[in-house]
């Protein structure tokens, strides 16, 4: 099955940047969502990640509402670490996060940075489709251009992860 990646009707040089990406995946809905909303999951799929840290919240569970965690950047991407914060949650449906960077002497941020939707989709077969949505506000200081972390084509070998580990057929 061939999918055509997301292709933003937003210019590159306005102040808000969108990524979609999606995949079908082999599981029942409710596993998916569990899968991709469990924090310590997120360094197995999402190539920006490096690794996390709940800082509210439990280990190795679906986040649920008001939860926090930190995530650290790859270093060649020349970012900061993100505090993450779920800001809306439906079971099974629908988890969106909001991301503020952390600056060197450890406070954040004073306006959010990113913003990440999950939504998950029965098809009714057994089968669910997995969208991810992320929204990320560009800084008046970064150059023109697209920003690796709003690569369509980067973020869907992710998204081949998550079905990979769900599907049971990860290296």
């Amino acid at each position: 099955m061939s999918v055509e990646l997301y292709v933003p009707q937003i210019p590159d040089n306005l102040n808000i940047r969108f990524v979609e990406n999606r995949i079908v995946i082999n599981r029942p809905v409710q596993a998916v969502y569990d899968w991709v909303t469990t924090w310590s999951n997120l360094p197995k799929w999402l190539p920006m990640a490096l690794g996390t840290e709940v800082r509210r919240g439990t280990e190795g569970v679906p986040a649920e509402m008001g939860d926090v965690l930190l995530e650290t950047i790859q270093p060649e991407l020349n970012e900061k670490p993100k505090l993450y914060t779920v800001v809306a949650r439906v079971p099974g449906k629908l988890w969106t996060v909001v991301g503020r960077d952390v600056l060197d002497d450890g406070s954040l941020a004073p306006a959010m940075h990113a913003i990440a939707t999950f939504t998950t989709f029965d098809l009714g077969d057994g089968t669910t489709l997995f969208c991810r949505l992320f929204e990320r506000l560009v800084p008046d200081t970064e150059p023109p251009g697209p920003h690796p972390v709003e690569d369509p084509a980067r973020i869907q070998v992710g998204l081949e992860l998550i079905k990979a580990h769900l599907e049971g057929t990860a290296g």
